[in-house]
């Protein structure tokens, strides 16, 4: 839910301008106002769960995140919509604490398979939410939507509250020490920023290959619907649960092996997903392939990250995210440049090569990495 509150916005420009009169350009920074919140949100306040009270912090976030839903679903001119999207942005962190929080409170045995779980929801979020928001703007309009959107985050609120346990307090820093931690972990160890940037080469895939498929999709061969291309999300959401038994291989001390697998399977998954203006079967082998390799990636490289710095899990995870982000941000980038000229199959490609580098370069570094 946290991370899906990112994205729900985004099928529903269509319908929200229709109704509130908003140019393209609002409609883009609309899309835009979220993530520069949640961008702040991960260098600003994310820090802070190194040393507040994850049983108040993580429901008073997602509380706030609910409310701003709330207020977009009461907007009725654009400026009101705009700040409302960047609060919501700003205050959708709690997936994030969460993460670093489940290592903490799991043994060694069981680490990489209960932050599998938790990290698998944060795929099934961006992947589900825009079907969600979808489906519910075809029933009742995108003010319900929203309404219903923000009482599921006050009512998960309530019950992160009574599920969190409490914890022995932890040593204070001053705040702008704390955030400031993110960047000099970074600079204190290279190797950590080395496979940060590496996971980020695969974000810049996944977002690469979403948005490129929307264009595919949405373009004169298949001219379908937005809810029809919201559904395709489901085939990432089955690879991302799939994913889930990465944790396990953790576990086992098997990582590595899990890692490489899962790069070359992105390689041959963007290879196959080239083919998919023959037949949409290639795109559903791809989506199933590459989310399913990505997801254990993620799930490998932040478990790692995490469990090697137990005083600063999440200013690391801050670290983590803000590279990821920018992966993400370059790969859509990337998309709408170069869709004019190499099309479908060539970016599909371009990220097959990625994919096979990004395995080059994580070899390369894992030497440097801390062992235990």
């Amino acid at each position: 839910m946290a991370v899906g509150n990112l994205y729900f916005i985004q099928p529903l420009l269509g319908e929200i301008s229709a109704d509130l009169g908003t140019s393209a350009t609002q409609n883009g920074w609309l899309v835009t106002a979220v993530q520069l919140g949640y961008a702040s949100g991960i260098v600003f306040l994310l820090p802070l769960g190194d040393v507040k009270s994850r049983k108040k912090f993580v429901p008073l976030m997602v509380t706030l995140a609910g409310l701003g839903q709330v207020v977009i679903s009461l907007s009725l001119d654009f400026n009101t919509l705009l700040i409302a999207l960047f609060a919501v942005g700003f205050t959708t962190i709690s997936g994030q604490i969460l993460i670093p929080l489940t290592s903490e409170l799991s043994d060694e045995s069981h680490r990489g398979r209960n932050v599998s779980f938790v990290v698998s929801g944060i795929l099934i979020g961006i992947l589900g939410a825009r079907t969600i928001s979808g489906m519910l703007t075809d029933l009742a309009g995108w003010h319900t939507a929203f309404a219903i959107i923000g009482v599921a985050n006050i009512s998960l609120a309530l019950a992160l509250y009574r599920t969190i346990p409490n914890l022995e307090p932890k040593p204070q820093l001053a705040y702008p020490k704390l955030v400031a931690g993110i960047f000099s972990l970074m600079v204190k160890n290279p190797w950590a920023f080395r496979l940060m940037s590496t996971n980020a080469i695969g974000m810049m895939i996944f977002s690469a290959v979403w948005t490129s498929s929307t264009l595919l999709l949405a373009g004169p061969q298949f001219n379908m619907s937005t809810t029809e291309i919201g559904l395709w999300g489901l085939f990432g959401i089955i690879g991302a649960v799939g994913a889930r038994g990465t944790g396990r291989l953790i576990d086992a001390g098997k990582a590595e092996i899990a890692t490489k697998i899962a790069w070359i399977a992105t390689a041959i998954g963007m290879a196959v997903g080239a083919l998919a203006e023959q037949s949409l079967i290639y795109l559903a082998i791809q989506l199933l392939l590459m989310d399913a390799a990505l997801q254990a990636i993620g799930i490998s490289n932040q478990t790692k990250l995490i469990s090697s710095f137990p005083e600063s899990r999440s200013r690391v995870n801050a670290g983590f995210v803000t590279v990821n982000f920018i992966g993400a941000a370059i790969g859509s980038a990337m998309t709408a440049v170069l869709w004019p000229t190499l099309g479908w199959a060539g970016i599909q490609l371009l990220g097959a090569a990625f994919a096979l580098g990004a395995l080059a370069l994580w070899a390369i570094n894992k030497r440097l990495i801390p062992q235990g």
